[in-house]
């Protein structure tokens, strides 16, 4: 039997698979619903990447990226997100290539088993704590779609996707890649 090798698909894991926003305000409300400063996190009033403005009392985000909790809550970012996966995965090579510390790269490894068994391939990078840069990963050719310009920036893919809800940390990204606001618009784009 001939293998006919598909096109590369890169697919960042945060914000883009995952609604990570509202895992990381629920996360935070758990964790710290008796603390006497305690406010509820709303993850729709989230204007700062390091969520220190809906999660104040978090002195080290990464700390909760960290938390098996996080992934407890942790859910899909639409509700099509699986079903357009396992097709684009008919189509494409998916590779899940995403940024975390070493103990949060291994909570998605185990994540990305149990939610979306079939896709095979995933690059999880720890580089310098957790800079926003995939530019280590050769995408010559590919399609990489992520939620952070500097990750598209950075890297080596021919057709570059900014996906999700527009950020004050992310807006820049959208006069120079094309725009994905959900995975219906991946879908009606790539299959």
């Amino acid at each position: 039997m001939k293998l006919i090798n598909k096109p590369k698909f890169f697919v960042d894991f945060d914000c883009t698979i995952t609604d990570s926003i509202k895992a990381f305000s629920d996360t935070y409300n758990y964790r710290y619903r008796y603390h006497p400063e305690f406010k509820p996190a709303d993850p729709n009033k989230i204007q700062r990447y390091n969520f220190e403005d809906i999660c104040p009392l978090v002195k080290n985000a990464l700390n909760i990226f960290e938390d098996e909790l996080f992934f407890k809550y942790l859910k899909f970012i639409n509700d099509n997100t699986y079903e357009v996966l396992r097709k684009l995965n008919e189509k494409y090579q998916l590779i899940i290539c995403s940024i975390g510390t070493p103990e949060n790269a291994a909570y998605k490894a185990l994540y990305l088993k149990d939610k979306l068994p079939f896709i095979k391939d995933y690059i999880l990078i720890t580089n310098q704590n957790c800079k926003m840069d995939k530019g280590i990963v050769n995408m010559k050719d590919a399609i990489f779609m992520d939620d952070i310009p500097s990750n598209l920036i950075s890297s080596s893919a021919k057709n570059k996707i900014l996906f999700g809800k527009i950020y004050p940390w992310n807006k820049e990204g959208l006069n120079k890649y094309e725009h994905c606001l959900n995975w219906s618009e991946v879908e009606e784009r790539y299959l």
